[in-house]
């Protein structure tokens, strides 16, 4: 997702589309089950190991149980309602960890001696990706039309640095929309511009397919053509990311739960963080939000869905309005 640079106007240059004006579906990224759970099997007690139930049953009160533990640790919060997306999905995992039971694997999470890395794996389970490239073309016209421009102008030559923050960043869709974005669009302006992008979530299997930057044809479906034909190399139809993209970010896991991890993202310009919060309660909210809000720059912007308020949260920021979107910013 290189043309001739040529020297017009900055108000001109700062104008021109992200991309064809035309609705992006996203597309569901897979979560993947850990391929190798005999280190963690290894370490159930011999007493919780039984034959493989068909489909283990999750009682009302596990799940309460289960649903509070994974709350306390990610913020996630699953209404009765979700019981049979965890007992769906959780029972596989039961299935490979030959558990027959729930109160049994929450035994593991809770005391096991590979609980850690049982963790990791819920969460690989349980959260929900969905991302795509350029998924919301009025946040991206607006970062990369106005609002970038805005704040490297007021940058002194020679030491631009934009840091931009992709939080819950899925397998890297957005955090590298955003390196082409500076690339084609702001890069030509800024010659001296520096880019750091972070991507973080808290699935580390998405993590390592964001890393990997390739994705099929059909990820990239609703890219134009010259992002394609200019940011990407075609292999057997396996579309990799070219090094001058991959190197603008780089990838982190990061639960947005957890204060003290969050208290090391400091000093950015934007933070995108969208479709994240439908899934907290109003404190897990509160709580991440205002961690948001210290990890910005004075002046910088916060970035969250379309579906998403702040109002009822927090009165912090500044809301700036654009065609189709919204945008927070710091003052």
């Amino acid at each position: 997702m290189r043309t001739t640079w040529c020297r017009k106007p900055l108000s001109q240059r700062c104008a021109q589309p992200a991309f064809p004006r035309k609705w992006v579906r996203p597309s569901p990224v897979r979560n993947r089950l850990t391929e190798e759970p005999t280190r963690v099997f290894e370490q159930v007690p011999d007493r919780i190991r039984t034959e493989i139930p068909s489909a283990p049953k999750l009682s009302d009160e596990t799940f309460v149980l289960l649903r509070d533990f994974i709350y306390s640790k990610t913020g996630i919060y699953f209404p009765e309602k979700k019981k049979y997306l965890i007992e769906g999905r959780l029972g596989k995992r039961l299935q490979l960890l030959n558990i027959s039971q729930f109160e049994h694997y929450l035994q593991l999470l809770k005391y096991g001696q590979q609980r850690e890395t049982e963790f990791e794996s819920l969460c690989n389970i349980v959260t929900i990706n969905e991302t795509s490239f350029f998924r919301n073309e009025a946040q991206m016209n607006a970062f990369q039309q106005k609002l970038a421009c805005e704040i490297l102008s007021k940058k002194n030559y020679g030491s631009r640095i934009l840091r931009i923050w992709s939080a819950a960043c899925s397998s890297g869709e957005e955090p590298y929309t955003l390196a082409m974005l500076c690339l084609e669009h702001l890069k030509p302006r800024f010659p001296d511009l520096h880019v750091e992008i972070i991507g973080t979530d808290i699935n580390t299997a998405v993590i390592e397919m964001a890393r990997a930057a390739e994705y099929s044809h059909y990820a990239i479906r609703s890219l134009p053509e010259l992002y394609v034909k200019k940011y990407f190399d075609n292999t057997n139809g396996i579309y990799r990311l070219r090094a001058e993209v991959k190197e603008l970010v780089r990838f982190e896991y990061k639960n947005l739960i957890n204060h003290q991890t969050m208290r090391q993202m400091t000093h950015f310009d934007f933070i995108f963080c969208s479709n994240v919060l439908i899934y907290f309660d109003q404190q897990a909210k509160i709580q991440v939000i205002g961690d948001l809000y210290d990890s910005l720059n004075r002046g910088g912007y916060l970035f969250i869905g379309s579906s998403e308020m702040l109002h009822r949260i927090t009165n912090a920021f500044k809301l700036v309005s654009f065609p189709k979107t919204t945008v927070y910013k710091k003052e």
